[in-house]
């Protein structure tokens, strides 16, 4: 295990762009995965936070039409 492979709350406040403060209510809400050693301070692994920014992604407008486009003649082809 590498030290660069887990980040403090301020690390990881400043690898998402927001505030250690935000960082905590996520992590108390589990709307982050967090890491409590003993249950002392909070660590978040890089690469789980990267996933979740990734699969963040939101589907633009004409993404979403052609998605419903597709949906609607595979079910019209049944």
């Amino acid at each position: 295990m590498t030290n660069d492979e887990f980040l403090t709350v301020n690390e990881a406040a400043q690898f998402l762009k927001t505030t250690p403060k935000y960082i905590r209510k996520l992590a108390f809400e589990r709307r982050l995965p967090v890491y409590r050693p003993l249950g002392g301070r909070l660590f978040f692994k890089r690469s789980e936070l990267e996933k979740l920014f990734e699969n963040s992604r939101q589907a633009t407008k004409e993404e979403l039409q052609d998605r419903a486009s597709a949906l609607l003649n595979k079910e019209a082809t049944r």
